[in-house]
This record gives C-alpha cells, structure tokens and sequence, in this order.
C-alpha cells in the first residue's frame, strides 16, 4: 500500500475529526514520543520526551482558555528518590462551570517504544502521523492513548466550553506512566490527594464519576488487574535450568486461565478469545540471555533476546545466537526448522537489538505480536522458543550445560473482582514451589510498584448503562464487558466521590481490531475518533 504524506488543513481525516485543530494536536503529540521505557532487571528507566509531550498539551488546553496546571511529583511531591531523576508531569485541566457535579476524564500521554524488530514493519516513520488511502492514520499513540484519549477528551473539553451553560464540571487528568503501571502518573495523584483531608477541593481526584477513553468501542465496567513478575537467579546457570525455569512461567497461565470472572469478553468469539469471559492471563513476554560461555568445540546458546522493550507487548520474534565449530552449528540451524511447531517459523534476517559477532549464527522465532494482556489475539514466540531449544538439546544438537545470565518477565492479569494479594500469592507461591525444589537459585519478584489490582463496578450502574446507552448512538456498540489490558480504571479502585459513594470508572474508546495497539502499523479511524468525543460531550451534558 502506497504511503501518503501526513494529512494537511482540508483533508479528510481533519473533516472527520472535527477540524484542523485535533489533528494538527495529534500529529505534534506523536512527533514528541513520549516514549516510556522501564526495565528494572537491566536497571533502563528512559523517558526522555516527557517535558515537552507535557507542555504541548498544557499550550493546546491553555489555547482553549481552559485553566491548566502540572503536578510532577519529582518537583511537587516526595517520591523524588524512587523517580530515579526522571520528571514525570502529569496535566489538569479544568472547566469549572461552577456545577456541583464533576466529571473525570482520565487519559495517558505515554507511550510504548518501538523495539528494533517493529522497525522494518511499519510502513511510514512510526513517531510521524500520517495518513493513508485505508482512511485510517498511523504512528505510535495515534490511538493508545494520544489519539482515543488525550486529544479527543482536549477536543471534547473545548466544544464544551463554547456552550452556554454545562450541568457539569469537568476535569481532565493526563497523567503518564500508564504503560509501565503508574508510579509517576495516576499513582502520584493519588498519593497527592491520600495527604490532604477528603473534602478537600485541592484534591485532583474529585468527581462523581470517571471516563476513562482508553479501550475498545464497548462499555467497560471491569478492568483486570496487572503484575509484572521478574526472574532472574542469583548467578549464572546451565541452559538446562534457565530453559526448565521458563517452562515453569510459561505454566503459569494454565493457573491464571482458571481465574474467571463475571464480565464477559468483548473478543468473543470473533478475536480468539478462549472463554466468553474474563478469564486471568500469564504472558512471559521478555528473555534475556547474555554473558553465556561453551566449551571450546561445544556447540551452544551464546545470547537470546524477545524483540520488545516492554513488559506489557509479546514480541513477535526472539532473537538467538548461536556459537561453536562450524560443521556442529550449521547442522544445528539446518535442522531447527523441523523442531519448531507452526504456526511458529524460522526467519534468519530479522532486525533486532541484539548484535551478532563474526562467526555466530543468528535466527529469529517468530510468531505474532499483542498486546500483554491480550495473549490470544498473537501467538507467543517465547515458549515455543523454549519447546524448540530444549527439544534442540535433547537430539544433541546443542549443549545445554553452558553457564549464562538469563532473565524473565511475565505479565500477569487478574480478573477485576481479584484482590491483588490473592493473584500475586497463588502466582509467586506456585513458581516458588517449583523453584525450591527443581531450580533453588531461581528468584522470582514482584516489585509493588509494577503491580496494581483491578477493577470492578457493577455491570447496572446507572453510569454504565448511560455510557452503554451514549455509545450505541455514537460508536454503535452495544453491551457492557470487562477489559482484558487493564487500564487507569484500576487505579481508582477503593476511591470516593465526594458524597462518599464509590467512584465509578468507566472505559470506552477507538481501539477497533484494526488499531495493533502496542505493535507495528498502530492506527486510529477518525471517525471512531469523533465518535469518543462525541461520547465525552453528550455524558457530560446528560445530567
């Protein structure tokens, strides 16, 4: 398909968005890459971007005369030590029509990085806006969320604040930090407001109920819970055990599968979903290997690497690198091919971030890439990874005794009813029990702030059904479900109103099938565009 230059005043897609404005907002908003990038094992927090990603939103709301302010709790709070330097703004911004009801939008201007492997597949420059014959327009966070939530809901507070008189107020919250759990982002808001009285009206967090455009088309009542598990051991091991440790994350999600809950899944059946409801996930979606040494006519694994940067995306490819005497290590990649299971293939040209030094041989596993929550929407390179390299082992094509450095990642998602405590012990308790007794230098970890439960509101709040009721007539969609990614609804659990009742939080948003959030080729429809800001418009005005 032939690439179009980035859309200009009159396009199409400025008519279905509403005008110049938003796109013109949403393409400087992708330009800035507001990337987010955390990998405590390797010790990476990179957000470079943040600051200026932050002010353009400030100038566009302050260029709508709506009152805007910054919180960073590297500046204004006390959590500068665990921020690692890094400034994390998070944006308010006000229409105060002076109503004695509010609602809360709540958006991320984050968003994932585009690893190495991304790069060949996307068909235009990913951190540039452009628009295609397809109708749609594409780059990193043209949808999740730049485009779906922070635009939109700017968009929408702008038409709002052209009408004459509003029964609401409305405040929009653009926090960062959502794609790697928070910490810097709605968490610090929280943690902003738990310090001051709850009547307070210099809490951010005041509302009495919360839209949060950040999912599929659907009303979405429950978010599920996430947790970011680390593996790692306490040196290096053989391949044997490295390889045995990662069959017992992989078996984790026969654990989490039978967690089930009451909201039904908006993927079924036509997205492959295993069951009609949410049911939890385990997702290994990072391996590392490194520093591995063979003997010198072994014929081994000297480094492997899933070809993503984050926790929360199951990469399409693993890289692995192979060393030892020529005649050995061109037997073992001929004959891999015939150990690997489809749909899973053998690609020996792929890009990746992982160097290949003179004599080795380099080869790709691939599959199909999703987002971490979403596992049946792809196929997971990862474990097939593992199934082929010890199957490789067994026919003595590769030695599996040398010692490396190897670690895991695994995104873990609990049903929303799911207390996070119950989620974490079961997961934690079952690949501890595996490791005392099979691998006792294996460690498994799940730091508190990579962790935050779910979400769950009744599926016959009176604000789900007005929601459901709104998207039927803007988006077209019908029914109130569960949301598989897990989103800032889980943030706001255990929060109030300011007449004490819980705060209710719904998702909605332009994440159609068509959009490959977290992957290459992400895109937004603009007309499910205006169909969000149209959402945010008539909820508001429907008292």
């Amino acid at each position: 398909m032939a690439v179009e230059p980035s859309p200009g005043p009159g396009s199409e897609a400025a008519r279905q968005m509403g005008g110049e404005e938003p796109l013109r907002l949403l393409t400087q908003l992708v330009a800035a890459a507001p990337v987010n990038l955390e990998d405590p094992i390797h010790r990476r927090w990179e957000k470079p971007n943040y600051l200026r990603t932050a002010d353009a939103i400030v100038r566009a709301a302050r260029g709508a005369g709506l009152a805007t302010r910054i919180y960073d709790p590297l500046v204004d709070g006390d959590a500068g030590g665990d921020l690692h330097g890094i400034n994390r703004p998070n944006v308010i911004i006000d229409l105060d029509v002076g109503a004695r009801d509010t609602v809360l939008v709540l958006a991320h201007y984050d968003v994932v990085p585009v690893p190495a492997e991304q790069r060949a597949r996307w068909k235009s420059p990913p951190h540039t806006l452009t628009y295609r014959s397809d109708g749609r327009l594409y780059g990193r966070g043209s949808n999740d969320d730049l485009g779906s939530g922070v635009v939109a809901a700017l968009t929408a507070l702008r038409h709002l604040a052209e009408e004459k008189v509003l029964p609401r107020n409305v405040r929009l919250l653009v926090c960062c930090d959502e794609e790697t759990g928070g910490q810097g982002g709605i968490d610090a808001v929280k943690e902003h407001d738990a310090q001051l009285p709850p009547d307070d009206p210099e809490r951010f967090l005041r509302a009495e109920v919360a839209l949060i455009p950040d999912g599929s088309p659907e009303t979405t009542a429950g978010s599920s819970g996430v947790a970011f598990l680390q593996g790692s051991f306490e040196r290096p091991v053989p391949l044997s055990e490295t390889l045995e440790y990662g069959e017992a994350l992989v078996r984790l999600h026969d654990l989490a599968r039978g967690w089930r809950s009451v909201y039904l899944s908006p993927d079924w059946p036509d997205r492959h979903a295993p069951e009609p409801v949410l049911t939890g996930r385990a997702s290994l979606t990072q391996f590392d290997l490194t520093e591995a040494r063979l003997a010198p006519e072994a014929v081994g694994l000297l480094a492997a690497h899933a070809e993503t940067d984050a926790a929360n995306q199951i990469a399409r490819a693993v890289t692995l690198i192979f060393g030892g005497p020529s005649p050995g290590l061109e037997a073992l990649v001929r004959e891999l091919p015939s150990l690997l299971e489809p749909p899973f293939r053998i690609e020996t040209s792929g890009a990746s971030a992982l160097p290949a030094a003179p004599g080795t041989r380099a080869i790709q596993v691939v599959g199909e890439a999703t987002h971490g929550g979403y596992p049946h929407r792809g196929y997971n390179p990862l474990p097939a990874t593992i199934a082929l390299l010890r199957r490789a082992a067994r026919r003595g094509l590769l030695d599996d005794r040398a010692l490396g450095v190897s670690t895991f990642t695994v995104d873990l998602r609990l049903i929303p009813e799911m207390e996070l405590d119950a989620g974490l012990s079961a997961a934690l308790g079952q690949v501890r029990a595996w490791s005392s007794a099979h691998a006792p230098l294996a460690r498994l970890e799940a730091p508190a702030e990579r962790c935050r439960p779910g979400y769950a509101l009744p599926i016959d709040h009176p604000a789900a059904k007005q929601l459901e009721r709104i998207l039927r007539a803007t988006l077209g969609a019908e029914g109130i479900s569960g949301e598989y990614g897990g989103t800032d609804a889980s943030s706001l659990r255990g929060l109030t109103t300011p007449h004490g009742a819980p705060l209710p939080a719904l998702v909605f948003g332009s994440m159609d099938p068509a959009s490959h959030i977290h992957d290459a080729e992400e895109s937004l429809d603009p007309r499910l565009f205006a169909g969000v800001v149209a959402t945010i418009e008539r909820f508001v005005k429907e008292a």
